[in-house]
């Protein structure tokens, strides 16, 4: 079983044009009248649901803009390169980090990866990375 997130937003619409226009997912279904979709890309699935959504929520305190602090989620994607460029030319206000070539220690071994980081119209951070 795989973790999959459940993100709120504050407009699904949006959203979805920044999760499929810039970063390239695709949506694998959605609930319009919940404003929920589901979005995969390389191998990662997250959902978003709209926090005007009157149904059921996992809300645990009040929901304040940005969303997220204190997390980040970071995966490896297939083309850094050519997902780092789309970003650059659709949405360069986005970049939460700029890319770079980071080394971290891991047990043993010394990991290097390229790596940039997007924040999303509702403050999620997510971090974008390949071995490097």
């Amino acid at each position: 079983m795989k973790l999959v997130p459940e993100l709120c937003c504050e407009d699904i619409e949006a959203t979805k044009k920044f999760y499929v226009e810039v970063l390239g997912f695709t949506i694998k279904y959605e609930r319009p009248e919940e404003q929920f979709a589901y979005f995969t890309l390389d191998g990662v699935d997250i959902m978003s649901e709209g926090l005007n959504w009157s149904g059921r929520r996992w809300l645990t305190g009040s929901m304040e803009k940005p969303f997220g602090r204190g997390i980040n989620f970071e995966w490896q994607v297939n083309d850094i390169d050519a997902m780092y460029s789309r970003i650059k030319a659709l949405a360069p206000s986005s970049i939460y980090l700029e890319m770079e070539t980071a080394k971290y220690q891991c047990a043993d071994i010394l990991a290097v990866q390229r790596q940039f980081i997007v924040q999303d119209p509702n403050g999620y951070l997510f971090r974008f990375c390949c071995e490097g």
